[in-house]
């Protein structure tokens, strides 16, 4: 049975919100009924429609429906008060309420009744209200489908910008089946939960061939599920699969946020790097890259990633065409399909990294040179600063070269950050070319200094015919 209920005085309307509640309270099953099919307000315009639309969007604790000129509204905090209650149907001063406005002067109607609840209704409501019963005729039928998204491995897809939409798959009479839009698009939420309410209106069939498919950023399909004859309410989870997601916070030396920079994902092979996608960092210098196993060049579950900032936006999608790089990750293999990876850039403003560890050490040091620390000395500062092993090492190596072959500070350290030998010898066997990019390379993500360019080379380069380089060859 269909109820419709118009109120004969809505004057005094908190009184009687008041009452209502405590009337359906007294009518068995009434509120878990109301609780699950809500409440509909019918002859309605399109005008109507859109400012209620637009009322609704904005409070908390409610889902609705809408046709040309339906609104259903459902609570879904299990709170009856919240639909029949002050904000909703009692308006608030000052503050105008199209929802108030409708819900007294033209009513509001309950389907699907037991008739026995329309009757107590009608008889418990008549003092305040009329109630016209009707018989429930074929129509509209108002579902939900929700769910949670995963990886392949069981992690939560939790990402920026992913939208969820329900189809009806429709293949009566037609070559192809026909997708139909069930409800609106629903944004993924943090915790890759989606919720969709959507009208069904029965044709035959028990109910709709859901697909629900989950999009990227770009609109393409990363994942979909199907049900077929799905219920009224169904609970769909959906895996997809070959899908990668890096993320991360992109900062300064001094832990300033990079906004605006260029980020660049790539697959690295053994001579070569494959695109997997780029974005611009936002106001925060957080980025987040989503890509699928389909790009791999070679066939892997997983892939070898390495991340790249550049200075500018202007070139996303080719870094040949972006500023300066600033900052380059190591190479992280087999990384998992969800990846946290934050990433330093400099300026030519900021302490080389090459001053800024070595500034660092001085106080722990205590007076002692760099080029006399052992490697158990090396071991305690490195757990004490967090300053890698490799790094302290180098800069050891560094201030020996200083001292013993008069070389400019740096510049070694700045060779051995590009993975160049630490063996004097097999570092002169390296072509000029490949040191001079190299120390081009450490300059320009500002591994040390600026000031550390090709006379630096030179001074190194000259060592090749020297005894000292020979007898110090024989080192390993």
């Amino acid at each position: 049975m269909r109820a419709t209920i118009q109120f004969i005085n809505p004057d005094g309307k908190l009184a009687l919100a008041t009452r209502l509640p405590n009337i359906i309270k007294g009518i068995k099953n009434l509120r878990q009924h109301i609780l699950a099919h809500g409440i509909l307000l019918e002859r309605l315009s399109p005008d109507d429609v859109a400012a209620l639309q637009e009322m609704l969007s904005r409070e908390s604790g409610f889902t609705y429906l809408t046709s040309e000129s339906t609104i259903r509204v459902r609570v879904t905090d299990g709170d009856l008060r919240a639909l029949l209650g002050l904000g909703l149907v009692v308006p608030l001063p000052h503050r105008h309420n199209q929802f108030a406005d409708i819900f007294w002067e033209r009513g509001f109607t309950i389907e699907k009744l037991e008739q026995r609840q329309a009757d107590d209704l009608r008889n418990q409501i008549e003092a305040i209200a009329t109630v016209t019963l009707t018989a429930d005729v074929a129509q509209t039928h108002f579902c939900t489908v929700s769910g949670q998204v995963f990886h392949t491995d069981g992690v939560p897809l939790s990402t920026r910008g992913f939208t969820v939409r329900a189809f009806d798959s429709v293949a009566a009479g037609l070559p192809t089946p026909r997708l139909v839009p069930c409800g609106t698009t629903a944004t993924l939420q943090a915790n890759a939960n989606y919720l969709i309410d959507y009208a069904w209106q029965p044709d035959g069939r028990k109910g709709p061939n859901l697909i629900v498919r989950v999009f990227d950023q770009q609109g393409s399909v990363v994942a979909e599920v199907e049900k077929r004859s799905a219920a009224i309410q169904e609970y769909l989870d959906i895996t997809a699969e070959g899908l990668g997601i890096v993320r991360g916070i992109v900062h300064g030396w001094d832990n300033t946020r990079a906004a605006g920079v260029t980020v660049l994902a790539f697959d690295r092979n053994l001579r070569e790097e494959t695109l997997l996608g780029s974005t611009v960092t936002d106001v925060d210098g957080f980025y987040e890259i989503t890509y699928s196993n389909a790009q791999f060049r070679l066939k892997k579950a997983q892939p070898d990633l390495i991340i790249r900032v550049f200075a500018s936006a202007s070139g996303v999608g080719n870094a040949a065409e972006t500023g300066d790089e600033l900052a380059v990750s190591a190479i992280v293999f087999n990384a998992p399909h969800l990846y946290t990876l934050d990433l330093e850039v400099r300026s030519r403003n900021d302490p080389s990294e090459y001053e800024r560890h070595l500034a660092e050490l001085q106080p722990l040091i205590e007076g002692e040179a760099v080029q006399l620390l052992t490697d158990e000395d090396l071991r305690f500062l490195s757990g004490k600063t967090d300053i890698p092993f490799d790094q302290l090492n180098y800069l050891r190596l560094d201030a020996q070269w200083t001292f013993q072959y008069a070389l400019e500070p740096a510049m070694a350290y700045g060779l051995f950050r590009q993975e160049l030998p630490t063996n004097l010898a097999r570092l002169l066997a390296e072509k000029p070319a490949r040191l001079r990019e190299a120390l081009k390379t450490s300059v320009a993500r500002n591994v040390v200094p600026a000031s550390i360019g090709d006379p630096a080379i030179e001074q190194l380069l000259a060592l090749a015919d020297s005894p000292a380089s020979k007898s110090y060859a024989r080192t390993p």
